[in-house]
């Protein structure tokens, strides 16, 4: 596989977007083992499609950390701060007073 039947068939995107054949996905990627330049093209290629949401049906789900909370839940997390920053200091100062006589 060369770089004008790359270009001229648009290889790299179809195997970003798991749209290739197995016989050709095979050439290419024995093709990548060889070619950076290829390389960094399919890496920029998989960013800019992960980035903009252009990802295939084929490819896994994203999975992080990232919570999206309700109003409702971030208001209860603010009150239950508030309550243990209140309570702490008013447990503790009397149990270290009393300690320390």
């Amino acid at each position: 596989m060369n770089h004008q039947y790359i270009d001229e068939f648009l290889v790299a995107e179809r195997y970003v977007e798991n749209a290739l054949p197995p016989d050709e996905r095979a050439a290419f990627e024995a093709h990548l083992v060889d070619c950076q330049e290829c390389t960094d093209r399919l890496i920029l290629a998989g960013m800019f499609h992960m980035r903009n949401g252009f990802l295939s049906a084929a490819a896994p789900p994203r999975t992080g950390m990232v919570v999206r909370l309700r109003l409702w839940q971030i208001v209860l997390i603010c009150a239950i701060a508030v309550v243990l920053l209140l309570a702490i200091p008013t447990i503790l100062i009397p149990l270290w007073k009393l300690l320390s006589k």
